[in-house]
């Protein structure tokens, strides 16, 4: 007996394929669920008119592109896409529920590592539900998730091809589902088979149905290149109509490719990271491969240079025997395999400085989605001359958008990281994207890291992973802080421990009782506790709020840790709930930066908003306490093991 999907298939392979363009309206063969394709009459007052199935809303402003065959439309890698509706439940009528075939013509003019044709896929935290076909940096790719392969909340299974894409030509990419196998063609020919899926589409419940994109909540990774034609179907095509709805269009083929800009330019101009006292690291991103190096020296003649081993786009160098506290001025060059060189103009920085001498470091958290603020605040902050900056996590909206690092991220952030190192930490929308470990030089693994900087010791967490006593980020912080000398302990992850927030962790003007903070977090703080971290800083709330110094979770006049949440340098604002805390000695709502002067053992602290008016000022002063020792009962496991197995 044959199985339904098989009968389906059948039913498919009898059937003639679909015409695109203006022709696909006299074809024979089943019709899709739904059809789009692009042309002044469909394209118009900011929608698609479907051929079959829902119209789609214009996010954005792709541009309808004409050429001998037909039109496409082209969308921007940035702001373009087409919503066809708010989640995939506003028109589950059009969705496929057991059978799926998802045909599209489409050009890439740039690697995307959640490249987008048309999805709804949902990841809620390790959820995973609905389907997407795509591709990434390198092949094309076809994800989908069913029920009968789900680990109880979902899990999708992502097909990746094996057929490299070229840049700016035309590919005919086609997606089965059978409720047994995936299969994932492309020019007709099949590129991927996975059996891994079983059953009825799990159907996403909130992820939005877009073309030209994958959104999930807030996130969204955007299509940069031509879409011509995208058809979805609810039942199964075979191989023999895949290979003659490709035949049907191969003309396409005979297209010139889109000329993709072929400049020699800076895509990220110089930057600095992990600044210590006899080294840096300089990075930069070209827009073709090239080798790069560093002219540097203690005056504007340079005299030194460090060049890279290999071509790249992405710089990284590294200088090494430097002078302690010592200003260096320097100058990148580039140059490709056609013998063409950019350099940056003269810039400057300056070595970390030594245990005894003052220092001063800005702290600027969630700059996503808001370069202009970013931009602002972060002018202001350079204009104070730090020696340095952390970042709380959320350096962009999207991580895995490479547009919002090259064009909001680094834009945003100059001159000042030209000047100054920043020390981030990862926050949620990075979404552990290959973008941030491509643009941060920390020590590894990146995600969690120490630095010291003159008589401060900082400890950067990934408040994204495990941070529960078992965990390695746990085990990792303690042994830290327990070997630690220095006068100073920071620490800084991305989720607050402490929060008023009116509606993340509890929304009390609904009536509900509120976390006030990232419980999970929480299990951090007992090693705050016994080690006598001083501050710990935090974003992901979109607002500033500062606690009295706590320990064992109650209010101190001195001696405990102070939180601070600095999440107020671009991200979309939010307001403190409508109770005051116990733990709240200030609050914010405004965009804003910070600023911490270290002397010794004497702390100033100064909060300063959007125009650059001082708000908030704090000082911690440790010249009449002795310094703090850590009792023996507070080593770390290891010796607490052996202190209980002395006689």
């Amino acid at each position: 007996m044959l199985r339904p999907a098989v009968l389906a298939a059948a039913l498919f392979a009898a059937c003639n394929s679909l015409d695109f363009g203006s022709s696909a309206l006299a074809h024979e063969g089943p019709d899709p669920v739904s059809h789009w394709y692009f042309s002044p009459s469909t394209v118009k007052e900011g929608k698609v008119a479907a051929r079959l199935g829902p119209d789609a809303t214009i996010v954005g402003a792709p541009q309808l592109v004409t050429d001998k065959l037909g039109a496409a439309l082209r969308f921007d890698g940035v702001h373009d896409y087409l919503r066809i509706a708010p989640t995939a439940g506003d028109v589950d009528e059009f969705l496929p529920d057991q059978y799926l075939t998802l045909s599209a013509w489409v050009i890439i003019e740039a690697p995307n590592p959640q490249g987008a044709i048309i999805s709804t896929l949902e990841a809620d935290g390790d959820g995973e539900k609905g389907f997407l076909l795509g591709y990434n940096d390198r092949v094309f790719r076809f994800a989908l998730a069913a029920r009968r392969s789900d680990d109880g909340n979902g899990e999708a299974t992502v097909l990746e091809g094996k057929t490299e894409f070229e840049l700016g030509k035309y590919y005919h990419v086609v997606a089965t589902y059978d409720g047994f196998e995936m299969r994932l063609y492309v020019n007709g020919e099949l590129d991927a088979v996975s059996d891994d899926q079983r059953g009825p589409i799990y159907p996403s419940r909130y992820a939005p149905y877009v073309i030209g994109a994958t959104a999930d909540h807030d996130e969204l990774a955007t299509h940069r290149g031509h879409i011509r034609d995208v058809s979805v179907y609810d039942l199964t095509a075979t191989e023999k109509w895949v290979k003659h709805d490709f035949d049907h269009g191969s003309d396409l083929l005979e297209l010139d490719a889109v000329e993709i800009p072929d400049d020699m330019t800076f895509v990220v101009t110089p930057y600095l990271q992990f600044v210590t006292q006899d080294g840096i690291t300089v990075m930069w991103e070209t827009s073709r491969p090239s080798k790069g190096k560093v002219l540097y020296g203690e005056t504007g003649e340079l005299g030194q240079e460090q060049a890279g081993e290999q071509a790249t786009t992405i710089h990284e160098i590294r200088l090494t025997d430097l002078e302690s506290q010592s200003p260096y001025a320097y100058q990148v060059e580039a140059t490709d395999d056609r013998g063409r060189t950019i350099r940056s103009p003269l810039l400057t920085f300056q070595t970390a400085n030594n245990e005894e001498t003052p220092f001063t470091f800005g702290i600027l958290g969630d700059t996503q989605g808001n370069p202009k603020v970013c931009k602002r605040l972060s002018d202001q902050l350079w204009m104070q001359r730090p020696n340095f900056t952390i970042i709380p996590g959320d350096l962009v909206d999207s991580g895995p958008n490479k547009q919002q690092w090259v064009e909001e991220f680094f834009p945003g952030m100059q001159p000042l990281s030209s000047r100054v190192a920043f020390f981030p930490t990862i926050g949620n929308h990075e979404q552990n994207a290959a973008h941030y470990y491509n643009y941060v030089s920390v020590p590894a693994p990146e995600y969690y890291y120490t630095f010291r900087y003159g008589n401060a010791q900082f400890f950067m967490v990934d408040s994204n992973k495990a941070v529960d006593p078992d965990s390695e980020q746990y085990k990792w912080l303690e042994s830290q802080l327990a070997q630690s000398d220095a006068t100073w302990k920071f620490v800084s992850y991305h989720h607050p421990s402490y929060s008023s927030d009116e509606d993340d962790y509890g929304d009390m003007w609904k009536g509900e009782r509120s976390e006030y903070g990232d419980t999970r977090i929480r299990a951090l703080v007992p090693l705050y506790d016994r080690y006598g971290v001083d501050i710990v800083w935090n974003g992901h709330i979109h607002s500033y709020e500062r606690t009295w110094p706590m320990k064992a979770e109650k209010v101190q006049e001195q001696d405990g840790t102070i939180y601070m949440v600095t999440g107020g340098a671009g991200g979309n604002l939010e307001t403190a709930g409508p109770i005051k805390p116990w733990f709240q000695n200030n609050v914010k709502h405004g965009h804003h930066y910070c600023l911490a002067a270290v002397n010794g053992r004497r702390l100033e602290f100064k909060a300063f908003d959007l125009e650059g008016r001082l708000f908030d000022t704090m000082t911690i002063d440790k010249r009449d306490r002795s310094p703090a020792v850590v009792p023996p009962a507070a080593a770390t496991p290891a010796a607490r093991e052996t202190q209980a197995a002395a006689p």
